[in-house]
Protein backbone atom coordinates (compact mmCIF):
# COMPACT_ATOMS: atom_id res chain seq x y z
CA UNK A 1 0.00 0.00 0.00
CA UNK A 2 1.38 3.30 -0.76
CA UNK A 3 2.30 5.77 1.74
CA UNK A 4 0.64 9.24 2.01
CA UNK A 5 3.24 12.87 2.25
CA UNK A 6 0.56 15.68 2.80
CA UNK A 7 2.38 19.53 2.19
CA UNK A 8 0.43 22.35 4.01
CA UNK A 9 1.38 25.70 2.43
CA UNK A 10 -1.11 28.01 4.76
CA UNK A 11 -2.84 30.54 3.17
CA UNK A 12 -2.01 29.37 -0.58
CA UNK A 13 -4.38 30.56 -3.13
CA UNK A 14 -4.88 29.05 -6.88
CA UNK A 15 -4.86 32.84 -7.59
CA UNK A 16 -1.53 32.96 -7.89
CA UNK A 17 0.12 29.77 -7.56
CA UNK A 18 -1.93 28.51 -11.32
CA UNK A 19 -0.88 31.88 -12.99
CA UNK A 20 2.78 31.74 -11.69
CA UNK A 21 3.00 27.99 -12.35
CA UNK A 22 1.87 28.37 -16.20
CA UNK A 23 4.66 31.01 -16.50
CA UNK A 24 7.01 28.72 -15.31
CA UNK A 25 7.84 30.22 -12.21
CA UNK A 26 7.10 27.15 -10.15
CA UNK A 27 7.71 24.19 -12.30
CA UNK A 28 7.62 21.59 -9.57
CA UNK A 29 3.92 21.95 -8.82
CA UNK A 30 3.57 22.90 -12.57
CA UNK A 31 5.01 19.30 -13.35
CA UNK A 32 2.81 18.13 -10.82
CA UNK A 33 -0.88 19.65 -11.84
CA UNK A 34 0.27 18.26 -15.26
CA UNK A 35 0.69 14.55 -14.19
CA UNK A 36 -2.17 14.86 -11.29
CA UNK A 37 -4.73 17.09 -10.31
CA UNK A 38 -5.33 19.91 -9.26
CA UNK A 39 -8.75 22.68 -8.03
CA UNK A 40 -9.74 24.38 -5.65
CA UNK A 41 -10.10 23.37 -1.98
CA UNK A 42 -13.33 24.67 0.17
CA UNK A 43 -12.54 26.04 3.48
CA UNK A 44 -14.83 26.38 6.44
CA UNK A 45 -16.74 29.53 8.01
CA UNK A 46 -15.26 31.68 9.09
CA UNK A 47 -11.86 31.69 7.10
CA UNK A 48 -9.84 31.00 9.76
CA UNK A 49 -6.76 28.70 10.49
CA UNK A 50 -7.79 27.99 14.19
CA UNK A 51 -10.90 26.93 12.72
CA UNK A 52 -9.56 25.20 9.25
CA UNK A 53 -6.71 23.05 10.61
CA UNK A 54 -8.66 21.65 13.20
CA UNK A 55 -11.04 20.85 10.43
CA UNK A 56 -8.94 19.40 8.14
CA UNK A 57 -7.01 16.91 11.09
CA UNK A 58 -10.82 15.73 12.28
CA UNK A 59 -12.79 15.82 8.88
CA UNK A 60 -15.53 17.67 10.52
CA UNK A 61 -17.31 20.99 11.14
CA UNK A 62 -16.22 23.18 13.80
CA UNK A 63 -19.64 22.55 15.39
CA UNK A 64 -18.12 19.10 16.45
CA UNK A 65 -14.62 19.75 16.89
CA UNK A 66 -15.26 22.89 19.01
CA UNK A 67 -12.49 25.23 17.55
CA UNK A 68 -13.92 28.12 15.65
CA UNK A 69 -11.29 31.49 16.39
CA UNK A 70 -8.23 31.93 18.27
CA UNK A 71 -9.60 32.92 20.93
CA UNK A 72 -12.64 31.43 23.22
CA UNK A 73 -15.30 33.01 25.94
CA UNK A 74 -13.77 31.21 29.14
CA UNK A 75 -16.64 29.51 30.61
CA UNK A 76 -18.78 31.30 33.00
CA UNK A 77 -17.07 34.75 32.14
CA UNK A 78 -16.53 36.91 29.25
CA UNK A 79 -13.14 36.82 29.47
CA UNK A 80 -11.21 35.99 25.95
CA UNK A 81 -8.51 33.07 26.35
CA UNK A 82 -6.51 31.43 23.87
CA UNK A 83 -7.45 28.00 22.67
CA UNK A 84 -4.90 25.04 21.28
CA UNK A 85 -5.70 21.72 21.00
CA UNK A 86 -6.53 20.68 24.44
CA UNK A 87 -9.85 22.22 23.16
CA UNK A 88 -10.40 20.46 20.67
CA UNK A 89 -12.87 17.94 21.10
CA UNK A 90 -12.39 14.88 18.56
CA UNK A 91 -10.02 12.52 17.32
CA UNK A 92 -7.44 13.72 14.54
CA UNK A 93 -6.56 11.95 11.40
CA UNK A 94 -3.24 11.06 13.11
CA UNK A 95 -4.17 9.47 16.41
CA UNK A 96 -7.20 7.32 14.31
CA UNK A 97 -4.24 6.18 11.80
CA UNK A 98 -1.93 5.64 14.95
CA UNK A 99 -5.00 3.27 16.62
CA UNK A 100 -5.15 1.38 13.10
CA UNK A 101 -0.93 0.61 13.55
CA UNK A 102 -0.23 3.52 10.90
CA UNK A 103 3.10 5.19 11.57
CA UNK A 104 2.87 8.63 11.24
CA UNK A 105 4.81 11.79 11.49
CA UNK A 106 3.41 15.32 11.83
CA UNK A 107 5.54 18.49 11.98
CA UNK A 108 4.15 22.43 11.99
CA UNK A 109 0.88 21.66 11.76
CA UNK A 110 -1.33 24.72 13.26
CA UNK A 111 -3.07 23.97 16.44
CA UNK A 112 -1.38 20.95 17.59
CA UNK A 113 0.48 22.51 20.68
CA UNK A 114 0.46 20.40 23.00
CA UNK A 115 1.80 17.32 21.12
CA UNK A 116 -0.48 14.50 21.13
CA UNK A 117 0.73 11.27 21.49
CA UNK A 118 0.87 9.08 18.01
CA UNK A 119 2.37 5.81 16.93
CA UNK A 120 5.30 7.77 15.63
CA UNK A 121 6.30 11.27 15.96
CA UNK A 122 4.52 14.99 16.37
CA UNK A 123 6.51 18.46 16.20
CA UNK A 124 3.73 20.83 17.17
CA UNK A 125 3.01 24.54 14.91
CA UNK A 126 1.28 27.76 15.63
CA UNK A 127 0.26 27.94 19.02
CA UNK A 128 3.14 26.57 21.17
CA UNK A 129 4.78 28.84 23.61
CA UNK A 130 8.54 29.35 23.49
CA UNK A 131 10.12 26.86 25.60
CA UNK A 132 7.77 24.06 26.42
CA UNK A 133 8.22 20.43 25.34
CA UNK A 134 6.82 20.54 21.83
CA UNK A 135 7.34 16.81 20.69
CA UNK A 136 6.42 13.70 20.87
CA UNK A 137 8.34 11.78 22.11
CA UNK A 138 9.59 14.51 24.10
CA UNK A 139 13.18 13.69 23.69
CA UNK A 140 13.01 14.53 20.27
CA UNK A 141 12.61 18.40 20.67
CA UNK A 142 16.59 18.62 22.08
CA UNK A 143 17.01 16.44 18.84
CA UNK A 144 15.41 19.40 16.53
CA UNK A 145 17.02 22.32 18.79
CA UNK A 146 20.49 21.03 18.48
CA UNK A 147 20.04 20.61 14.62
CA UNK A 148 18.51 24.56 14.90
CA UNK A 149 14.88 23.70 14.05
CA UNK A 150 12.37 26.68 15.88
CA UNK A 151 8.89 26.78 16.11
CA UNK A 152 8.65 30.38 16.65
CA UNK A 153 9.87 33.40 14.62
CA UNK A 154 12.34 35.63 17.16
CA UNK A 155 11.58 38.69 14.54
CA UNK A 156 8.20 40.01 13.88
CA UNK A 157 7.13 42.29 10.95
CA UNK A 158 7.67 46.00 11.50
CA UNK A 159 7.44 48.50 8.53
CA UNK A 160 10.82 49.69 7.64
CA UNK A 161 12.48 46.35 8.99
CA UNK A 162 10.88 44.10 6.30
CA UNK A 163 14.28 42.93 4.86
CA UNK A 164 15.08 40.76 8.74
CA UNK A 165 11.61 39.67 8.25
CA UNK A 166 12.00 38.11 4.93
CA UNK A 167 15.39 37.14 5.78
CA UNK A 168 13.59 35.41 8.97
CA UNK A 169 10.81 33.58 7.18
CA UNK A 170 13.18 31.92 4.36
CA UNK A 171 15.49 30.89 7.47
CA UNK A 172 12.88 29.79 9.55
CA UNK A 173 11.85 27.78 5.91
CA UNK A 174 15.14 26.45 4.86
CA UNK A 175 15.24 25.09 8.85
CA UNK A 176 11.94 23.16 8.51
CA UNK A 177 13.09 21.23 5.45
CA UNK A 178 16.14 20.25 6.67
CA UNK A 179 14.28 18.69 9.65
CA UNK A 180 11.45 17.37 7.61
CA UNK A 181 14.17 15.44 5.33
CA UNK A 182 16.07 14.33 8.40
CA UNK A 183 12.86 12.86 9.75
CA UNK A 184 11.68 11.30 6.36
CA UNK A 185 14.36 9.45 6.24
CA UNK A 186 15.43 8.25 9.71
CA UNK A 187 11.99 7.20 11.32
CA UNK A 188 9.46 4.81 9.71
CA UNK A 189 6.27 6.29 8.25
CA UNK A 190 2.80 5.58 6.39
CA UNK A 191 2.10 9.57 6.72
CA UNK A 192 3.83 12.01 6.67
CA UNK A 193 3.03 15.74 6.98
CA UNK A 194 4.95 18.96 6.88
CA UNK A 195 3.07 22.72 7.02
CA UNK A 196 5.03 25.66 5.29
CA UNK A 197 3.18 28.50 7.52
CA UNK A 198 4.68 31.92 6.25
CA UNK A 199 3.34 31.61 2.81
CA UNK A 200 0.19 33.20 5.04
CA UNK A 201 2.04 35.62 6.41
CA UNK A 202 4.16 37.08 3.45
CA UNK A 203 0.33 37.39 1.80
CA UNK A 204 -1.09 39.45 5.44
CA UNK A 205 1.92 42.27 4.95
CA UNK A 206 3.10 42.29 1.59
CA UNK A 207 0.18 41.67 -0.76
CA UNK A 208 0.12 45.55 -1.41
CA UNK A 209 3.93 45.51 -2.82
CA UNK A 210 2.56 43.28 -5.76
CA UNK A 211 -0.87 44.46 -6.23
CA UNK A 212 -0.59 47.72 -7.78
CA UNK A 213 -4.61 48.03 -7.32
CA UNK A 214 -4.37 48.28 -3.93
CA UNK A 215 -5.01 51.42 -2.42
CA UNK A 216 -2.00 51.29 0.07
CA UNK A 217 0.23 50.34 -3.22
CA UNK A 218 3.36 52.98 -4.24
CA UNK A 219 5.08 52.22 -7.22
CA UNK A 220 8.35 53.57 -6.75
CA UNK A 221 8.39 52.38 -2.62
CA UNK A 222 7.05 48.85 -3.47
CA UNK A 223 9.29 47.77 -6.05
CA UNK A 224 11.79 45.89 -4.41
CA UNK A 225 9.50 43.84 -2.62
CA UNK A 226 7.22 43.70 -5.27
CA UNK A 227 8.16 40.18 -6.20
CA UNK A 228 8.62 39.18 -2.44
CA UNK A 229 5.69 36.72 -2.35
CA UNK A 230 6.52 35.32 -5.37
CA UNK A 231 9.83 34.26 -4.72
CA UNK A 232 8.80 32.76 -1.16
CA UNK A 233 6.87 30.60 -3.11
CA UNK A 234 9.37 29.42 -5.66
CA UNK A 235 11.46 28.49 -2.55
CA UNK A 236 8.95 26.67 -1.42
CA UNK A 237 8.50 24.70 -4.97
CA UNK A 238 11.96 23.67 -4.85
CA UNK A 239 11.53 22.45 -1.08
CA UNK A 240 8.86 20.62 -2.79
CA UNK A 241 10.17 19.04 -4.95
CA UNK A 242 12.76 18.09 -2.43
CA UNK A 243 10.43 16.80 -0.50
CA UNK A 244 8.76 14.56 -3.12
CA UNK A 245 11.77 12.96 -4.07
CA UNK A 246 13.10 11.99 -0.69
CA UNK A 247 9.48 9.99 -0.46
CA UNK A 248 9.42 7.79 -3.25
CA UNK A 249 7.45 7.35 -6.64
CA UNK A 250 5.36 5.19 -4.28
CA UNK A 251 3.57 7.67 -2.23
CA UNK A 252 0.40 9.65 -2.86
CA UNK A 253 1.30 13.51 -2.38
CA UNK A 254 -1.36 16.06 -1.71
CA UNK A 255 -0.04 19.81 -1.61
CA UNK A 256 -3.13 21.35 0.59
CA UNK A 257 -3.28 25.03 2.05
CA UNK A 258 -6.53 25.50 4.45
CA UNK A 259 -7.35 29.05 2.78
CA UNK A 260 -6.23 31.20 0.54
CA UNK A 261 -5.39 34.70 -0.04
CA UNK A 262 -6.53 38.19 -1.07
CA UNK A 263 -6.68 41.63 -0.58
CA UNK A 264 -7.56 43.21 2.72
CA UNK A 265 -8.49 47.02 3.03
CA UNK A 266 -10.17 48.16 6.19
CA UNK A 267 -11.14 46.98 9.38
CA UNK A 268 -14.53 47.33 10.87
CA UNK A 269 -15.39 48.28 14.50
CA UNK A 270 -19.22 45.80 14.90
CA UNK A 271 -19.24 46.29 18.58
CA UNK A 272 -19.37 50.39 17.67
CA UNK A 273 -21.89 49.57 15.31
CA UNK A 274 -23.98 47.52 17.38
CA UNK A 275 -23.51 49.92 19.98
CA UNK A 276 -24.97 52.61 18.22
CA UNK A 277 -27.71 50.37 17.09
CA UNK A 278 -28.97 49.89 20.57
CA UNK A 279 -28.06 45.91 20.92
CA UNK A 280 -24.52 46.54 22.97
CA UNK A 281 -24.29 49.41 26.05
CA UNK A 282 -21.14 50.54 27.39
CA UNK A 283 -20.91 50.90 31.18
CA UNK A 284 -21.58 54.33 32.60
CA UNK A 285 -18.12 54.23 34.59
CA UNK A 286 -15.83 53.13 31.77
CA UNK A 287 -17.79 55.82 29.32
CA UNK A 288 -16.78 58.36 31.60
CA UNK A 289 -12.55 56.97 32.04
CA UNK A 290 -12.23 56.82 28.25
CA UNK A 291 -12.76 60.85 28.59
CA UNK A 292 -9.13 60.53 30.79
CA UNK A 293 -7.92 57.52 28.46
CA UNK A 294 -8.19 59.87 25.48
CA UNK A 295 -5.60 61.83 27.34
CA UNK A 296 -3.32 59.40 28.80
CA UNK A 297 -3.45 58.61 25.19
CA UNK A 298 -2.48 61.61 23.86
CA UNK A 299 0.36 61.98 25.75
CA UNK A 300 1.45 58.37 24.52
CA UNK A 301 0.83 56.75 27.98
CA UNK A 302 -1.17 53.33 27.03
CA UNK A 303 0.20 49.70 27.43
CA UNK A 304 0.31 49.71 23.63
CA UNK A 305 2.53 52.30 22.48
CA UNK A 306 5.23 51.95 25.67
CA UNK A 307 5.15 48.08 24.27
CA UNK A 308 5.86 49.50 20.90
CA UNK A 309 8.65 51.81 22.04
CA UNK A 310 10.06 49.09 23.94
CA UNK A 311 10.16 46.37 21.24
CA UNK A 312 11.26 48.73 18.12
CA UNK A 313 14.59 49.53 20.83
CA UNK A 314 14.52 46.04 21.55
CA UNK A 315 14.17 46.15 24.93
CA UNK A 316 11.60 43.14 24.51
CA UNK A 317 12.99 41.32 27.57
CA UNK A 318 12.22 44.48 30.04
CA UNK A 319 8.62 44.66 28.97
CA UNK A 320 8.36 40.74 29.74
CA UNK A 321 9.80 42.06 32.75
CA UNK A 322 7.51 44.85 33.76
CA UNK A 323 4.80 42.50 32.93
CA UNK A 324 5.87 39.74 35.18
CA UNK A 325 6.49 42.04 38.28
CA UNK A 326 3.24 44.25 38.27
CA UNK A 327 1.11 41.49 37.07
CA UNK A 328 -2.58 42.97 36.75
CA UNK A 329 -1.42 46.38 37.96
CA UNK A 330 -0.46 47.11 34.15
CA UNK A 331 -3.92 47.30 33.94
CA UNK A 332 -4.38 50.57 35.41
CA UNK A 333 -2.88 52.23 32.27
CA UNK A 334 -5.15 52.20 29.28
CA UNK A 335 -4.46 49.55 26.94
CA UNK A 336 -5.32 52.00 24.04
CA UNK A 337 -7.56 55.05 23.80
CA UNK A 338 -10.42 52.29 23.19
CA UNK A 339 -12.44 51.24 25.23
CA UNK A 340 -11.41 47.58 26.22
CA UNK A 341 -13.40 44.49 26.33
CA UNK A 342 -15.30 42.59 27.84
CA UNK A 343 -15.06 44.92 30.99
CA UNK A 344 -16.33 48.36 29.28
CA UNK A 345 -19.97 46.46 28.11
CA UNK A 346 -22.83 46.59 30.48
CA UNK A 347 -23.50 42.66 30.27
CA UNK A 348 -27.07 43.10 31.92
CA UNK A 349 -28.10 45.38 29.14
CA UNK A 350 -26.47 43.82 26.11
CA UNK A 351 -28.23 41.78 23.58
CA UNK A 352 -25.41 41.38 21.17
CA UNK A 353 -21.53 41.77 21.48
CA UNK A 354 -18.71 40.63 18.99
CA UNK A 355 -15.30 39.41 18.98
CA UNK A 356 -12.78 37.15 16.71
CA UNK A 357 -11.44 37.67 13.24
CA UNK A 358 -13.45 38.31 10.27
CA UNK A 359 -16.47 39.14 11.48
CA UNK A 360 -18.59 37.04 14.38
CA UNK A 361 -21.19 38.09 16.57
CA UNK A 362 -22.54 36.15 19.70
CA UNK A 363 -26.28 36.92 21.32
CA UNK A 364 -25.91 37.42 24.91
CA UNK A 365 -28.08 34.59 25.67
CA UNK A 366 -29.62 33.21 28.90
CA UNK A 367 -28.16 29.95 29.79
CA UNK A 368 -25.27 30.79 27.91
CA UNK A 369 -23.57 33.50 28.61
CA UNK A 370 -23.08 34.40 32.95
CA UNK A 371 -25.22 37.43 31.89
CA UNK A 372 -27.68 36.89 29.49
CA UNK A 373 -30.74 38.60 28.57
CA UNK A 374 -32.26 37.01 25.44
CA UNK A 375 -34.56 34.30 26.09
CA UNK A 376 -33.64 31.41 24.38
CA UNK A 377 -36.70 30.50 20.95
CA UNK A 378 -38.89 33.74 20.01
CA UNK A 379 -36.74 36.27 21.26
CA UNK A 380 -33.74 34.97 20.40
CA UNK A 381 -34.85 34.32 17.12
CA UNK A 382 -36.04 37.66 16.51
CA UNK A 383 -32.94 39.21 17.72
CA UNK A 384 -31.04 37.66 15.26
CA UNK A 385 -33.40 38.47 12.61
CA UNK A 386 -33.07 42.08 13.12
CA UNK A 387 -29.46 42.61 13.12
CA UNK A 388 -28.80 40.43 10.04
CA UNK A 389 -31.93 42.55 8.17
CA UNK A 390 -29.57 46.00 9.34
CA UNK A 391 -26.28 44.49 8.96
CA UNK A 392 -27.30 44.37 5.23
CA UNK A 393 -27.95 48.05 5.20
CA UNK A 394 -24.23 49.41 6.42
CA UNK A 395 -22.25 50.94 4.00
CA UNK A 396 -18.68 52.11 3.68
CA UNK A 397 -18.86 56.13 3.96
CA UNK A 398 -15.35 56.03 1.93
CA UNK A 399 -17.97 54.94 -1.29
CA UNK A 400 -21.34 54.89 -0.21
CA UNK A 401 -21.34 51.45 -1.24
CA UNK A 402 -22.80 48.47 0.90
CA UNK A 403 -20.24 46.25 2.79
CA UNK A 404 -21.95 43.31 4.17
CA UNK A 405 -22.14 40.57 1.11
CA UNK A 406 -23.79 37.65 3.30
CA UNK A 407 -24.55 37.22 7.07
CA UNK A 408 -24.33 33.29 7.68
CA UNK A 409 -26.95 32.10 10.89
CA UNK A 410 -25.42 29.46 12.96
CA UNK A 411 -26.78 26.47 11.62
CA UNK A 412 -26.31 27.50 8.13
CA UNK A 413 -22.62 26.85 9.05
CA UNK A 414 -22.47 24.88 11.78
CA UNK A 415 -23.86 20.91 13.63
CA UNK A 416 -22.71 19.24 16.15
CA UNK A 417 -22.76 18.80 19.94
CA UNK A 418 -20.74 22.35 20.43
CA UNK A 419 -22.97 24.79 18.59
CA UNK A 420 -23.08 26.61 21.67
CA UNK A 421 -19.25 28.13 21.23
CA UNK A 422 -20.03 28.87 17.39
CA UNK A 423 -21.07 32.38 17.00
CA UNK A 424 -24.33 33.12 16.37
CA UNK A 425 -24.27 35.70 13.10
CA UNK A 426 -20.89 35.24 10.63
CA UNK A 427 -20.65 37.86 8.23
CA UNK A 428 -18.52 38.03 4.71
CA UNK A 429 -17.81 41.20 4.26
CA UNK A 430 -16.77 42.65 0.46
CA UNK A 431 -15.14 39.10 -0.38
CA UNK A 432 -13.44 39.17 3.47
CA UNK A 433 -11.28 41.99 2.57
CA UNK A 434 -12.91 44.17 5.13
CA UNK A 435 -12.54 42.24 8.46
CA UNK A 436 -13.04 42.14 12.49
CA UNK A 437 -10.11 41.61 15.40
CA UNK A 438 -10.04 40.70 18.52
CA UNK A 439 -8.27 43.72 20.31
CA UNK A 440 -10.11 46.03 18.06
CA UNK A 441 -13.44 45.49 19.13
CA UNK A 442 -13.76 48.75 19.73
CA UNK A 443 -12.80 52.11 17.61
CA UNK A 444 -10.66 54.92 18.79
CA UNK A 445 -12.97 57.13 17.88
CA UNK A 446 -16.65 57.57 19.09
CA UNK A 447 -19.22 56.56 16.13
CA UNK A 448 -16.40 55.08 14.13
CA UNK A 449 -17.10 52.11 12.44
CA UNK A 450 -14.48 51.58 9.63
CA UNK A 451 -10.27 52.71 9.70
CA UNK A 452 -7.79 51.84 7.28
CA UNK A 453 -5.71 48.65 8.83
CA UNK A 454 -4.53 48.82 12.33
CA UNK A 455 -1.97 46.20 11.89
CA UNK A 456 -0.58 47.37 8.86
CA UNK A 457 -1.87 44.74 6.59
CA UNK A 458 -2.66 44.21 3.11
CA UNK A 459 -3.55 40.30 2.54
CA UNK A 460 -6.58 38.78 4.27
CA UNK A 461 -8.04 35.19 3.74
CA UNK A 462 -10.23 33.76 1.22
CA UNK A 463 -12.74 30.86 1.37
CA UNK A 464 -11.12 29.01 -1.37
CA UNK A 465 -7.44 27.30 -1.22
CA UNK A 466 -5.25 24.28 -3.26
CA UNK A 467 -5.66 21.03 -3.76
CA UNK A 468 -2.92 19.37 -5.72
CA UNK A 469 -2.64 15.87 -6.19
CA UNK A 470 0.15 13.05 -7.74
CA UNK A 471 1.01 9.44 -7.00
CA UNK A 472 0.36 6.07 -7.60
CA UNK A 473 -3.42 6.04 -6.68
CA UNK A 474 -4.36 9.30 -8.16
CA UNK A 475 -6.42 9.72 -10.92
CA UNK A 476 -4.67 12.25 -13.72
CA UNK A 477 -7.23 14.79 -14.63
CA UNK A 478 -5.46 18.19 -14.52
CA UNK A 479 -7.83 20.86 -13.11
CA UNK A 480 -11.13 19.85 -11.21
CA UNK A 481 -14.12 22.34 -11.93
CA UNK A 482 -15.24 21.76 -8.83
CA UNK A 483 -14.31 22.63 -5.16
CA UNK A 484 -12.96 19.90 -2.88
CA UNK A 485 -13.48 20.56 0.55
CA UNK A 486 -11.08 20.89 3.24
CA UNK A 487 -12.63 17.89 5.45
CA UNK A 488 -12.74 15.50 2.59
CA UNK A 489 -9.04 14.79 3.01
CA UNK A 490 -9.67 12.76 6.11
CA UNK A 491 -11.45 10.19 5.18
CA UNK A 492 -10.03 10.40 1.73
CA UNK A 493 -6.47 9.56 3.54
CA UNK A 494 -8.03 7.17 5.61
CA UNK A 495 -8.91 5.07 2.84
CA UNK A 496 -5.84 5.37 1.03
CA UNK A 497 -3.91 3.62 4.35
CA UNK A 498 -6.54 1.37 4.47
CA UNK A 499 -8.24 2.26 7.39
CA UNK A 500 -11.59 2.88 8.14
CA UNK A 501 -13.64 5.95 8.09
CA UNK A 502 -15.67 6.92 11.08
CA UNK A 503 -19.41 7.52 10.69
CA UNK A 504 -18.99 10.87 12.05
CA UNK A 505 -16.65 12.41 10.23
CA UNK A 506 -18.49 14.83 7.43
CA UNK A 507 -16.15 15.04 5.05
CA UNK A 508 -16.89 12.79 1.97
CA UNK A 509 -14.35 9.93 -0.03
CA UNK A 510 -12.87 12.21 -3.12
CA UNK A 511 -13.67 9.74 -5.29
CA UNK A 512 -13.14 11.90 -8.73
CA UNK A 513 -9.68 12.22 -7.19
CA UNK A 514 -8.59 8.82 -6.48
CA UNK A 515 -8.95 5.65 -7.76
CA UNK A 516 -11.11 3.35 -5.79
CA UNK A 517 -8.94 0.03 -5.59
CA UNK A 518 -11.66 -1.22 -3.13
CA UNK A 519 -14.93 -0.48 -1.12
CA UNK A 520 -14.69 2.26 1.63
CA UNK A 521 -15.30 0.81 4.99
CA UNK A 522 -17.36 2.96 7.49
CA UNK A 523 -16.36 2.51 11.34
CA UNK A 524 -19.74 2.36 12.62
CA UNK A 525 -19.11 2.73 16.33
CA UNK A 526 -18.47 5.89 18.51
CA UNK A 527 -14.94 6.32 17.43
CA UNK A 528 -14.69 9.84 17.96
CA UNK A 529 -13.48 11.08 21.29
CA UNK A 530 -15.53 14.04 23.00
CA UNK A 531 -13.32 14.67 26.08
CA UNK A 532 -15.64 16.25 28.31
CA UNK A 533 -15.72 19.70 29.51
CA UNK A 534 -12.94 20.09 32.00
CA UNK A 535 -10.42 19.91 29.60
CA UNK A 536 -11.41 23.99 29.94
CA UNK A 537 -9.00 24.14 33.33
CA UNK A 538 -5.97 22.27 31.33
CA UNK A 539 -5.45 25.51 28.88
CA UNK A 540 -2.89 27.78 29.20
CA UNK A 541 -1.42 29.30 31.86
CA UNK A 542 -1.90 32.91 32.44
CA UNK A 543 1.95 33.30 31.67
CA UNK A 544 1.40 31.37 28.27
CA UNK A 545 -2.11 33.15 27.59
CA UNK A 546 0.13 36.83 27.25
CA UNK A 547 2.39 34.82 25.04
CA UNK A 548 0.50 33.04 22.57
CA UNK A 549 -1.93 36.62 22.53
CA UNK A 550 1.57 38.53 21.93
CA UNK A 551 2.48 36.01 19.12
CA UNK A 552 -1.05 36.37 17.21
CA UNK A 553 -0.80 40.45 17.78
CA UNK A 554 2.59 40.18 15.55
CA UNK A 555 1.01 37.97 13.04
CA UNK A 556 -1.80 40.18 12.55
CA UNK A 557 -4.70 38.26 13.85
CA UNK A 558 -5.45 40.51 17.50
CA UNK A 559 -4.17 43.97 18.12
Amino acid sequence: MAKVLVIGLDGATLDLVEPWAKQGYLPVLAKMMNEGGYGRLRSVMPVLSSAAWPSFMTGMNPGKHSMVDFVRREPDSYRLRPVNRQQLRASTLWKILSQHNQKVGVLNVPMTYPPEEVNGFMVTGLGTPDYKPFTYPPELGKELLRRGYRVNKRISYHIGEEKAYINEINDMAERQLEVSLWLMRSQPWDFFMTVFFDTDQLAHFFWKHMDGSHPDHNRLADQQYADTILKFYQKIDQSIGTLCEAAGSDTNIFIISDHGTGPFYRDVFLNEWLRQQGYLVIEKDIARLQGIYRVLAGLGITRSHISSILRRNGLGKIERWIKDTIGNGIDLLPKSQRAEFPQSIDWSRTRAYSFGYQGQIYINLQGREPLGIVSPGEEYDQVCQEIMSRLLQIVDPQDDKPVIDHVYSQNELFHGPYLNLMPDLTLVMRRLSYNTRQGYEFSPKVGQIFATSQTKESGSHRPDGILISKGPDVLITGMHPASAHLIDLAPTILYLLGCPIPKEMDGQLLNEWITLSHPPQMDESNSIDYPDQREESRSYSSKEDKEIMDRLKNLGYLE
